[in-house]
Formats: C-alpha cells, structure tokens, sequence
C-alpha cells in the first residue's frame, strides 16, 4: 500500500507577495521623496527664472539710460514750456521732476563728405530754430500709454518725444516699457532748470512675471553734463 501523501504546497514567508500595510509604506516613502525632488526642482527653475528676469530689467534699464545720456550731452541747453504741433499731434517740451520729464535742444546735423570721400556728420549752421545751432527738440516723460504724448509720473513706458524744427515733424517713439519711476537731481540740489549744464538721471525699472511668481527691480544712475552751448 503506498502511503505517500502529497503535502500542500506552501509559498516560504520571503517568496510572498507585498501585504497592504507594506504597499501602503512604499507608496508613503515614494510620495515624500518624488514631492522633495519637484520642490527641489520647483526652486532651482524659480531661480533660473528669477536671474533671466532680472538680466531683462537691467538691460532694459541700461539701454534706456544710455540713450538718454546720449541725447542729453549732445544738448546745448535745456528748454521748458515750449509746446509744437504738427497736424493732430501736439507736444510740450517740459523741464520738471513734479511730472517727471527733461527736455533740451539739440543741434541739427548735416553730412560733411572728407577729402578721401568718407562721411561724417557735423552741426548743421544754417539749421532754423529759436535757439542758435539747434535742429531738434527732445523731451523724455513717463506715459501711461505707448508712443503717448501725454506724461505722467508712473509709466510703466518711458517716452523720446523728438521735434525737428528744420522738417516740422514730430515722432513719439516707447524707449522701454516697465518703467516705474523717473528722476532728475541738478548738481547743486534740486530740480535741473534751463540754466542748469550738470545734473543726475535716475530710473527705476520693474518687472513682475506671474506664472513663475518672481520679479524683479534695478534702478540705474547716470550723470549728464551738456556740452558748450557756445557755437
């Protein structure tokens, strides 16, 4: 008589499948580390984004004031109260840090060919103009709307307003936009008038990006010193 029996088979403890208690331990300990890693990586990226904003908002800033600058130190002479129209466009030509605005007046240039047939440019002589030498007025103003005529005092877009009185023109031109604050300190203390040759531009610019929630501000200061009115 055959006595074998056949046992049940038994799976050993370590050959077992996960319990719930286990999985729901493995499942925990992936949240918490895959959570660390996106916060980890959240921050670097609001980092990233962070600089690439603020190399954005200072040379924003710094174009804007060089090309002021330049034009400044080109004048001969601040001037104030000088409004000009040409056909539905009309613009008043302030000195003033109340609405913070600078006007002045430049020289028109023509072109002088040299001897070996190069070009350059030089003061126009027989340019028209109230001012001697002078063939443009320039003003820069905050406007609370691009290529504005109208100034303000908080932006956000900083405004070269040009006339050229040789060509009876006027062009509103937007030099930057995210400008929040705008002004102008004589070297002798308070605000530059049309007497004043030396005196000091700052600009404040800002610029908020609201899906990466960062932002960013750089303020940029030049001085201006305008050059010999005498012709």
């Amino acid at each position: 008589m055959d006595t074998d029996r056949r046992r049940p088979c038994r799976i050993p403890p370590s050959e077992g499948g996960m319990t719930l208690i286990e999985l729901m331990v493995v499942l925990l300990i992936l949240s918490v580390a895959s959570g660390a890693m996106f916060s980890l990586l959240f921050s670097v990226l609001k980092v990233y984004w962070k600089g690439d904003l603020a190399t954005q908002v200072q040379q924003g800033a710094r174009v804007s004031v060089d090309r002021m600058v330049r034009d400044l130190r080109q004048s001969s002479t601040m001037i104030n109260g000088q409004t000009e129209t040409v056909g539905a466009t009309s613009v008043t030509f302030n000195t003033s840090c109340t609405t913070p605005q600078i006007s002045a007046a430049l020289p028109h240039l023509a072109t002088i060919t040299l001897t070996d047939g190069s070009s350059i440019y030089a003061t126009d002589p027989n340019s028209s103009g109230v001012i001697p030498y002078s063939g443009w007025y320039v003003s820069y103003y905050l406007a609370a709307a691009s290529n504005s005529a109208t100034p303000n005092t908080a932006g956000p877009y900083l405004i070269r307003a040009s006339y050229d009185l040789v060509g009876n023109t006027i062009t509103l031109a937007t030099v930057a936009g995210n400008v929040t604050n705008l002004a102008f300190a004589a070297a002798g203390g308070g605000c530059p008038t049309t007497s004043t040759a030396e005196f000091t531009v700052t600009l404040t610019a800002s610029q908020q990006a609201t899906g990466q929630a960062v932002s960013s501000q750089t303020i940029v200061t030049d001085d201006v010193m305008l050059r010999n009115s005498n012709p």
